[in-house]
């Protein structure tokens, strides 16, 4: 009777084991840095992804700290190079309000993640633009060997976007 027990509950034990490492591997896959490799829209005629060009030059990193936690970064073709040293009262008004286009197009956020039935949720902690603290970006996910390819719920650069990210 002690033995049908004991069977009984490593039966359970490995069961209930056996589903949280299920859970582990897939949120174990997200963790490290991530850069962009490339971004892909829909094509309205054929419904195909392809490559969008429009996204040429776009740099970014997405890190994963296997805690829970998250940061991603966007910046738009030109942006490192970006001339920022000038003195803020030299600006005329045409060259800040291009000043502030430039870095409201800096994408970043921190987020609290977690992952649900093939989907990544993204809690947003703070970001560039404050009105999206606290909301909560959801991506479906696929890994291909070193790549992630996360899709975003909502829609990116008034598009329908899927990003491709290579594990540095």
């Amino acid at each position: 009777m002690k033995t049908s027990k004991l069977l009984h509950v490593l039966f359970l034990f490995l069961i209930f084991s056996g589903c949280r490492n299920d859970e582990h591997n897939i949120a174990y896959k997200f963790d490290g840095m991530w850069r962009l490799y490339k971004i892909e829209t829909i094509d309205k005629e054929s419904g195909n992804w392809v490559y969008d060009s429009t996204f040429t030059g776009r740099n970014g990193f997405i890190l994963y700290d296997g805690c829970g936690h998250m940061g991603a970064q966007i910046t738009p073709n030109g942006y490192k190079d970006f001339d920022a040293s000038k003195n803020i009262d030299s600006i005329n008004i045409e060259g800040l309000k291009e000043l502030v286009k430039f870095y409201k197009s800096n994408f970043v956020y921190f987020a609290n993640y977690k992952i649900i039935n093939g989907t990544i949720e993204h809690e947003r902690l703070s970001a560039t633009n404050p009105k999206d603290w606290g909301s909560v970006l959801k991506r479906d996910f696929e890994f291909r060997n070193d790549t992630m390819i996360l899709t975003p719920h909502e829609i990116l650069w008034k598009k329908k976007a899927r990003l491709w990210w290579v594990k540095l």
